[in-house]
């Protein structure tokens, strides 16, 4: 199930993120708070994905950070490799849902080899790598959709 996230479930699923998604997405922010993530990731507003149990797995979305380009986010819990499916599902949907887009960018960290297959499996090619982008000297990798 998919809905609009909310802080309630932002910050459920942020509070229970993976570790490696905790550390990449923690490296490009000012604190080392998962609560404030979480109200970061509700202001900007995305979707929740629910398991067949209706708990939250993962939330992210897509954000238009400037006329036709837009930046792509999610983290997840330790439950994102049994909804693989759904979420991959999921992702290849908000591609589509964001075709108007001519750019979509996603960052993450070069440790995160899991999201790196996933974001080229949804259809983004890997770019860049951006050395010691992150505030603790971490490379990222440069994802993107051009069209």
């Amino acid at each position: 199930m998919i809905e609009a996230l909310t802080l309630e479930t932002a910050l459920y699923v942020c509070q229970r993120m993976r570790d490696i998604d905790a550390e990449e997405v923690l490296a490009t922010m000012g604190h080392d708070s998962r609560e404030e993530f979480a109200q970061m990731c509700a202001f900007i507003g995305g979707i929740c994905y629910r398991d067949a149990a209706g708990v939250p797995v993962a939330i992210g979305g897509v954000r238009e950070a400037w006329p036709s380009v837009g930046i792509a986010w999610m983290v997840g819990t330790s439950a994102v490799p049994k909804n693989k499916m759904g979420l991959t599902k999921l992702g290849r949907d908000l591609m589509v849902t964001h075709a108007h887009l001519h750019r979509i960018q996603a960052l993450s960290a070069s440790f995160h080899t899991v999201s790196h297959e996933w974001l080229e499996l949804i259809g983004f090619e890997r770019g860049h790598t951006l050395r010691k982008y992150g505030k603790h000297g971490q490379d990222f990798i440069m994802f993107e959709i051009v069209r």
